[in-house]
């Protein structure tokens, strides 16, 4: 007998003069287990038992018996049985000796469908019937109806909740627990994700409709969170004796009068504000800060009318640990030294925050997001080392810019413990002035070597600046140490030639580098083993060809072309674990060096929305001639935002992947979600 891989299945049907081939297995396929095929031709069928019962197997071999027999079967039946241990071959051979009929394996496979699906209902009832998972599903009742979710900003709210707390036995960071439970809640299609970017990481979700049912009706049971939808009452009424921790407030188009709150908020935990567009402006005159003394999470970055006296009032909650604010605040007060145990500073929606210096010195932030510059005089040296004196516990710093000061490039060497870095170059910046900013661009760089557990990543955008800056930029990445991600965004001359001192990188976004796409892969042949995702945006890209030889390991390719993306080949072989590729361009035309079909683990294709029907319907019918009938989605507004936003953040809504569960799959999720639920306080 000769080791054979697994049998690909038969396409035959039999006819009424030829025999038919039974395949028996024993044993699940397992690759790493050595696996045998026997073929017996013209056996009878009382002789089966006999011949079956002659073959025993040994531990660890699984086998496959091919036998023709003289009967009728309405096609080439396959059946599969075991766990992946060896079966008894007494009760193997029984099965299919006994039941050699049509009524027999639809009796046998209804056994099998039964047998997977309480299976599949004992692992999700593993994992959602965990307290801290229910608490991280109630959790989503405090978004409005359709409200896209974004991923990090939610596993942060969790944190500063308390809601996940570390594994000291193994290892595992708060924010990996978080990442993980939610993964767990997605790969279930309890929450559906409704944008994917790179290569399958999910960067927003939300829950569908029968699912916020569920969930809304057991958070009301539970006094787990209080809505108020327009100007009326809440939608629920906590129960008598029972604390209001969470409010939502929902404020729509109908609310025209007072917000009617709950008079008594002095044990509230998190609050969150989430008006539509008539309402951005008419909630701050009805809310007391002064009683939300024990106010952890603080979410206002979707309203309007917050000011410098509200934000005066919020640096009196001290025990805030989430602050999130909108774009009309654009500078930051000194009273926000009393918040010590803030964690999360969340301020991208305004274009740049004067920031004073005393943010950095709050011992337990870790993630300071937005566009921020120091207020002037807080860069003088006595202030710089006496803050340089003390350790920072910041992992986020996204980001800073810098202009005639350089106060924040210093800080970074006293920043031991950053996991990303966004760095905007100002069009005054003086390449005489950039000593420091290229000085912490190579520390945090080589510091990558010391953290080989974290993702590092690294984005500079230098659009604008002088030409010189970009060089000196681009000198400092030759540093030796170790980045997961790196975008660049601006004008170059050329790249970088990464070699194996940066060959950590995984993910690489190019943007307005006006360099050729021939340019550009001839910079990035150090990358082709280790580069998992790739994004190049430019006006027109030029003559791009990828071979076989420039990524092996790439899973996402993302091609922006502003105006045009012609003279674009992807030869044969090239690129053989590729997952995803977007070819977004609304002008796109006919692309005849691609062809997907040759792309053996394809499963995700995506184009620009506005392209023309009888281009999307060819994308379309080449996917369904793959194999692995790949998804085609179309993003709107592929990259629509302003020039001066982060580099790479481009990426538009994509369609839904997931289809939402049926009424009685989540009737019966909830069942076991909630099977064990323990009472509120």
């Amino acid at each position: 007998m000769v080791p054979l891989p697994p049998a690909p299945k038969s396409n035959h049907k039999p006819t009424e003069t030829t025999p038919n081939m039974l395949r028996l297995t024993t044993g699940s396929p397992d690759y790493s287990r050595p696996e045998y095929l026997i073929v017996i031709d013209g056996v009878n069928t009382h002789d089966l038992y006999d011949v079956l019962s002659a073959f025993s197997w040994a531990d660890g071999v699984d086998g496959r018996i091919i036998m023709t027999a003289a009967i009728q079967l309405p096609e080439a039946t396959c059946c599969r049985c075991g766990n992946g241990s060896p079966l008894a071959m007494d009760s193997t051979s029984q099965v299919f000796i006994g039941e050699l009929t049509e009524t027999g394996f639809v009796e046998a496979c209804l056994h099998l469908r039964d047998d997977t699906l309480a299976r599949m209902q004992r692992s999700n009832n593993e994992i959602l019937s965990s307290p801290i998972v229910q608490d991280l599903l109630l959790y989503f009742c405090m978004f409005p109806r359709d409200h896209p979710v974004r991923r990090n900003p939610l596993i942060r709210r969790w944190l500063a909740e308390g809601l996940v707390f570390p594994q000291p036995e193994t290892e595992s960071f708060s924010q990996d627990v978080a990442a993980k439970n939610l993964e767990s809640l997605i790969t279930r299609n309890v929450i559906q994700p409704i944008q994917v970017r790179n290569y399958g990481n999910v960067k927003r979700c939300q829950t569908f409709g029968m699912m916020l049912n569920s969930i809304s009706s057991k958070s009301k049971s539970q006094n787990f969170i209080t809505m108020l939808c327009g100007s009326g009452q809440t939608t629920e009424r906590s129960p008598a004796g029972k604390e209001i921790r969470r409010l939502s407030l929902h404020l729509n188009g109908a609310a025209n009068g007072p917000l009617n709150l709950p008079k008594e908020l002095s044990r509230l935990h998190t609050l969150a504000v989430f008006p539509d567009d008539a309402n951005v402006a008419r909630h701050q005159a009805n809310l007391n800060y002064a009683k939300y003394k024990l106010l952890r999470v603080l979410d206002l970055k979707e309203c309007a009318d917050v000011k410098a006296e509200h934000v005066g009032k919020i640096c009196d909650l001290l025990l805030l640990k989430y602050l999130s604010l909108g774009d009309s605040i654009d500078k930051v007060p000194r009273k926000i030294a009393k918040l010590k145990w803030l964690e999360t500073l969340d301020m991208r929606r305004t274009q740049v925050v004067t920031l004073p210096i005393e943010v950095l010195q709050l011992p337990g932030l870790k993630h300071l997001l937005g566009k921020f510059q120091l207020a002037e005089g807080d860069c003088t040296q006595k202030k710089l080392e006496r803050l340089m004196s003390k350790d920072s516990e910041l992992q986020r710093l996204s980001g800073f810019v810098t202009d005639k000061s350089e106060g924040f490039a210093q800080l970074m060497s006293r920043m031991g413990k950053l996991r990303k870095v966004k760095i905007w170059c100002d069009s005054t910046a003086d390449v005489t002035k950039l000593v420091h900013v290229l000085g912490a661009t190579k520390k945090f760089i080589g510091g990558g070597l010391d953290m080989t557990r974290v993702d590092r990543s690294l984005s500079i955008d230098f659009q604008g600046c002088p030409t010189e800056c970009s060089e000196q930029f681009m000198d400092s990445l030759k540093a030796t140490g170790r980045l997961t991600s790196l975008k660049l965004r601006g004008k170059l001359t050329q790249l970088p030639q990464f070699r194996a001192k940066l060959n950590y990188i995984e993910e690489l976004c190019l943007s307005r580098t006006n360099l050729s796409g021939d340019t550009i892969l001839s910079s990035l042949s150090g990358l082709k083993m280790t580069l998992k995702y790739l994004k190049l945006v430019e006006d027109r890209l030029g003559h791009l060809v990828i071979k076989p030889e420039h990524f092996r390991s790439l899973k996402g390719l993302c091609l922006v072309g502003e105006q045009s993306l012609e003279g674009i080949t992807i030869q044969d072989e090239a690129m053989p674990y590729l997952v995803s590729l977007h070819i977004l361009c609304e002008a796109l035309g006919d692309l005849p060096g691609i062809d997907i079909t040759r792309m053996a683990r394809l499963k995700e294709v995506a184009l620009h929305s506005g392209v023309q029907d009888t281009i999307k319907d060819g994308w379309q019918a080449a996917a369904m001639n793959h194999p692995n009938r790949p998804n085609v989605l179309f993003i709107h507004h592929a990259n629509s935002s302003p020039r001066d936003s982060p580099p790479c953040e481009a990426t538009g809504d994509i369609v839904n992947r997931t289809k939402p569960v049926g009424r009685k799959f989540a009737a019966s999720i909830m069942g076991g979600i909630f099977s064990r639920a323990r009472p509120r306080s």
